[in-house]
């Protein structure tokens, strides 16, 4: 599998587990996720797992440095304060559905 995506005729190369995170958020379209549900979902952890709290949070950094045209005034990935994340897609895309 290639991880990477094109967005304005660019190829943006991500690592397989930025690739999954992206993806999951994308699948998840406008819905906010907590880091709870994104560690389960993407790395797998149960409820009884000790994670760190902040994995979720620098993964979605690297992920946001990479995709988002001004990584500190995110488009794409939201951030929902003491939630979560949320992925919002780019309103080309959103006129295609």
């Amino acid at each position: 599998m290639r991880c990477e995506v094109h967005f304005n005729d660019r190829l943006i190369r991500l690592t397989a587990l930025e690739f999954k995170l992206l993806y999951f958020l994308a699948s998840h379209c406008g819905e906010v996720l907590s880091r709870e549900e994104i560690k389960k979902a993407v790395w797998g952890y149960q409820e009884d797992d000790i994670g760190d709290e902040r994995v979720v949070d620098v993964h979605i950094g690297q992920i946001r440095r990479k995709v988002e045209p001004t990584p500190t005034q995110p488009k794409f990935i939201h951030t929902d304060r003491g939630f979560g994340y949320r992925f919002e897609a780019p309103l080309a895309v959103r006129d295609r559905n």
